[in-house]
Formats: structure tokens, C-alpha cells, sequence
């Protein structure tokens, strides 16, 4: 049971690094861009800030998500004319929350860098 555990954490952890490539590839791709099609794009960002002549828009996504667990095994052991019932194992649900934070910085109305924060940064499919 551990080892189909560990397996399934090691999957998630390969797949993860895949996704944030490929996040990592759109946000590349916006370099350059206008803040206008950025907008276009993702929407009203949910906050903004200017200092030094640039400007930051801020996109950030949160949800929250249920791993189901096992249910545990059952054991009956008969001692004189009683029955025992006994549990083994089992792993309760995990709850998760998820969320992701993307910031893009612009200069004279143009992409120049962005940044992300999260464990739920992914491409769109």
C-alpha cells in the first residue's frame, strides 16, 4: 500500500514538471506582447500596480480539490463465543488547495517578464 502511494506521489511530481514547462512556455510567449492583448486574452487582471515606470498585472485562480482515499480491510477474530472485528489500513480523503498567481510586468504598454507562484500553474489544453 505505501509503495502504490509513493509511486502515485513520484507520477505527480513528473507530470507536474512537464506542466510547468509548459506553462512556462505561454508565459514566454507573451513577451513582447501588448498589454491589450494580454487583456484581450486573460481578462480583467485582479489587481494592478505601477511604480519606477512599469506597470504589474496580477491573474491568480484558486480551487480546492479531494484525493479520495482507500477503505480499510476487516479482520474477524473469534475468541470463546465472541467475534472481534478488527480494521486495518485505509487512507482517509486528502483535501488540497490549489491556486496559482501569474504577474506580468510591462514597459511602455509591452510584456517584458512575468513570474508565477502556485501549485496550480498550467496551460490552458
Amino acid at each position: 500500500m505505501k509503495n502504490a502511494i509513493a509511486l502515485t506521489a513520484i507520477l505527480i511530481l513528473l507530470a507536474g514538471c512537464a506542466v510547468r514547462a509548459n506553462y512556462e512556455n505561454v508565459l514566454n510567449s507573451w513577451v513582447g506582447a501588448t498589454e491589450i492583448d494580454l487583456v484581450r486574452k486573460w481578462g480583467v487582471p485582479q489587481q494592478f500596480y505601477e511604480t519606477g515606470g512599469r506597470k504589474f498585472l496580477v491573474y491568480s485562480s484558486s480551487r480546492n480539490m479531494i484525493l479520495p482515499g482507500s477503505p480499510p480491510t476487516y479482520t474477524q477474530t473469534v475468541v470463546g463465543n465472541t467475534i472481534y472485528k478488527n480494521r486495518v489500513g485505509g487512507i482517509p480523503d486528502q483535501y488540497m488547495e490549489l491556486n496559482c498567481k501569474t504577474t506580468f510586468e510591462l514597459e511602455n504598454e509591452k510584456v517584458v517578464s512575468w513570474r508565477w507562484t502556485g501549485n496550480d500553474c498550467t496551460a490552458p489544453e
